[in-house]
């Protein structure tokens, strides 16, 4: 894969490239290692040719001079705002004593750019040998997995009906849910353990649109007022060129995912298929 890469700075011909050209080898006198100067905030940044889901990175540290890699962050994402180091963070990396090369899980986090990037202020190299970067070779719909109960059920809208599948959008095919006409109407989808989230499809109704306007998308492990107190993802809205959309939740992670109208106006809320993209989080796995 043809990608760009830029550092912070460059030291004694520590080129940023060397540290995709395919070589493990951590050895600094056989010029296959990168080194920024001495500095803070050093970065090193990688530009992928596409927007990638990223699932795994393998990082090889230089034999020498090892504590240079602690405390150095991941970043993955699509900015460029402080070199792109700002972006999400998948992990926080630091030497492995008994391995050079360590391998690093991101479960699906989506981005251009991958960051490496110490955001102390102390004065420090950052060297990386190489830098392998692995994307998921198939996405998995895990809201097929989980279990979806709603806040009430109008005219056979089961809840489940919109993790069934079937992104058919007619009512009378028997695959939307529907509430009846509520304030603060929900949906909340329970998932088989704690996910990173990468992104959530949403396919609406073919009649009656504007029931999905101003709806929050909430991901989190919190079921305070049925879920609805989770951090928000996103808000939707109808979308008139089309009735599938995708909404970005950059790793966002939780077992509890809930569509929710906060609006004290009484309204359905209805849509036709939930798919959820993501990893399982390691942490809670």
């Amino acid at each position: 894969v043809i990608s760009d890469l830029f550092k912070s700075s460059t030291y004694n011909g520590g080129l940023a490239e060397r540290s995709i050209d395919g070589n493990n080898d951590p050895q600094w006198e056989h010029n296959s290692c990168s080194f920024t100067a001495l500095q803070a905030k050093a970065w090193w940044r990688l530009e992928l040719p596409g927007v990638y889901q990223v699932s795994e990175i393998e990082v090889t540290n230089m034999n020498m001079g090892r504590n240079r890699i602690n405390n150095v962050e991941i970043l993955i994402g699509d900015s460029l705002s402080n070199n792109g180091n700002d972006n999400p963070r998948c992990a926080i990396i630091n030497d492995d004593p008994g391995c050079l090369t360590q391998t690093v899980k991101c479960w699906g986090m989506e981005g251009r750019f991958i960051n490496f990037y110490r955001s102390s202020d102390e004065i420090q190299y950052l060297q990386l040998c190489e830098v392998k970067v692995y994307g998921a070779a198939s996405r998995i719909n895990v809201a097929l997995s989980g279990t979806a109960i709603q806040s009430s059920t109008s005219s056979g809208g089961l809840a489940e009906r919109s993790i069934d599948g079937n992104n058919d959008p007619q009512w009378e095919h028997n695959s939307c849910s529907c509430t009846t006409g509520q304030a603060r109407a929900w949906w909340r989808l329970e998932l088989p353990g704690v996910y990173r989230v990468s992104e959530i499809e949403v396919t609406n109704r073919n009649t009656l649109r504007s029931r999905l306007n101003n709806v929050e998308i909430l991901i989190g492990d919190s079921l305070s007022n049925n879920g609805n107190d989770n951090p928000r993802c996103a808000i939707i809205n109808d979308d008139p060129g089309c009735l599938t959309q995708t909404v970005k939740c950059w790793g966002m992670e939780g077992r509890f995912i809930n569509l929710y109208r906060s609006s004290d106006a009484p309204e359905s809320l209805q849509f036709c298929e939930v798919k959820v993209y993501g990893g399982r989080d390691p942490v809670h796995h």
